[in-house]
């Protein structure tokens, strides 16, 4: 599956979002037992949606094959080197850490 954009405040995940990111070059997703559910996509700054990418917005995608999407939070954005930009997010249920 690829990739799809939505707005911070998305709750139903069944349209396009803010699009889908055809464009991305990886996206992978590492989850450890009892630790970390994270998703590491690298997207070129020539990309239709690279200016729609910001902090906060959520990314839908595939954690692995025969699994459900999930949508992960975007945290961390790096500076583009060579044209490309690493996106960095993490599942939407860690935020109840932060409250």
């Amino acid at each position: 599956m690829i990739p799809v954009l939505y707005d911070a405040g998305e709750r139903d995940f069944t349209s396009n979002g803010l699009g889908r990111l055809y464009d991305a070059i990886s996206c992978m997703v590492t989850e450890e037992r009892n630790g970390s559910f994270e998703l590491e996509m690298t997207y070129p700054v020539s990309g239709i949606h690279y200016k729609d990418i910001l902090k906060e917005r959520i990314i839908y995608a595939v954690p692995a094959d025969g699994k459900k999407e999930q949508p992960f939070r975007i945290y961390k954005i790096s500076k583009p080197m060579k044209g490309i930009t690493t996106i960095s997010a993490r599942h939407v249920s860690y935020q109840l850490s932060f409250v």
